[in-house]
């Protein structure tokens, strides 16, 4: 009985023993499996963190690429800038060598025109000569004793001049305004709707100081001659703006960009526009005007004033009825230096100012009779 007893004992020892150190060494093992993981895991985190460094050094890099392609890009931008600027300059460059090329022709015209009247004038006098000379022979003595001589009739008045400025209203109008006003003369300005709606107070002015405003188109674009379609747009949008300026319609009264006889528009709607043009804007009921003095504002005169001049006074001589044109574009200083010498030498020749603005139906005649006005174009 005691025998089976502590045989019970000893064997609840050693299963007792056996579970302990079961448990030791499952726990050690446990143990160091979980400080394997760790270490492994610390491995791998490091290896993580090496690899965000590199990617930021990476990002670092490419963030100062970036900024020097943007310090590139901006730079580039800037010059794109100036070039366009540069082509603006240009294209406005441009369009004022158009115009002048415009108005030379349109002024060789006039004079080729002039040149024929003017020749066959001379022929008729030659002729009025010849039966002079013939008669004469067959004279008295008593006929020449009662030879009365005939003088030059004094001025009556009958002479005009239209003064007309193209292309403002710009930063030279004032100038010329004053002088019109120091001189109590006016004048009639042919305005650009895009400049009207720039400067509309420049404009009210015009108006309100006794001057007239007529349109001369919106953008003074010569592309508005490619067709019927765009030269009416060109022209409403011109409307438009002069009556939001001025708060009225405006007057069907219109000079054409490069006058009536211009050759750009061969560029655009052929050399058969114009004649088109000029008779259908006719039946739609509005006058065209043109000019028989210009200048030379607009050409190589611009910066020569004494021989812009010497071209108004000589332009001028046996002309009745005068149309002068002139241009009060920012370029064009020498045209309001010159202006009061224009005005003086229009007075002391007895010219009477006039403007579109209360012109006469026998006035507006007259300019259609002389090709001043509606002038017929024929190619």
């Amino acid at each position: 009985m005691m025998k089976n007893r502590y045989f019970k004992v000893v064997l609840a020892l050693i299963l007792l023993f056996s579970l302990i150190s079961t448990s030791f060494w499952i726990g050690k093992a446990s143990h160091t499996d979980d400080r394997t993981l760790m270490e492994k895991n610390l491995q791998e985190s490091e290896q993580e963190l090496k690899r965000l460094e590199q990617d930021v050094l990476q990002s670092e890099e490419e963030i100062e690429q970036l900024k020097e392609d943007l310090q590139r890009s901006k730079k580039e931008i800037d010059e794109f800038e100036k070039q366009i600027a540069s082509l603006e300059e240009l294209e406005a460059e441009n369009e004022h060598l158009k115009s002048r090329l415009d108005e030379k022709k349109a002024e060789i015209s006039s004079l080729e025109e002039s040149n024929t009247e003017k020749t066959e004038e001379l022929d008729e006098l030659q002729r009025q000569l010849n039966e002079t000379s013939s008669n004469s022979s067959n004279e008295s003595e008593s006929n020449q004793s009662n030879h009365q001589f005939v003088n030059i009739p004094e001025t009556d008045g009958s002479k005009k001049v239209f003064l007309t400025f193209d292309d403002g209203p710009t930063t030279t109008t004032p100038d010329i305004l004053d002088t019109l006003n120091e001189y109590d003369v006016n004048a009639t300005f042919f305005t650009i709707g895009q400049r009207m709606e720039k400067h509309p107070e420049i404009a009210q002015r015009t108006y309100y100081d006794g001057n007239m405003i007529l349109t001369h188109s919106y953008t003074h674009d010569y592309a508005i001659y490619e067709s019927f379609d765009r030269f009416y747009n060109d022209l409403e949008l011109a409307e438009e703006a002069y009556e939001n300026v001025l708060g009225f319609e405006a007057p069907k009264i219109i000079r054409f960009p490069g006058g009536s006889s211009n050759h750009s528009s061969f560029d655009y709607g052929g050399k058969q526009f114009m004649p088109r043009l000029t008779e259908d804007i006719k039946e739609r009921g509005y006058h065209y005007i043109d000019w028989n003095v210009s200048s030379g504002d607009a050409g190589g005169l611009s910066k020569q004033p004494e021989a812009m001049l010497d071209q108004i006074k000589h332009s001028s001589r046996g002309k009745d009825l005068v149309v002068a044109l002139f241009h009060d574009t920012a370029p064009n200083q020498a045209t309001a230096d010159i202006l009061p010498k224009v005005i003086e030498f229009y007075k002391e020749e007895g010219y009477k100012f006039r403007t579109f603005r209360d012109i006469t139906d026998e006035e507006l005649n007259d300019m259609v009779q002389n090709r001043l006005a509606n002038k017929p174009i024929v190619r």
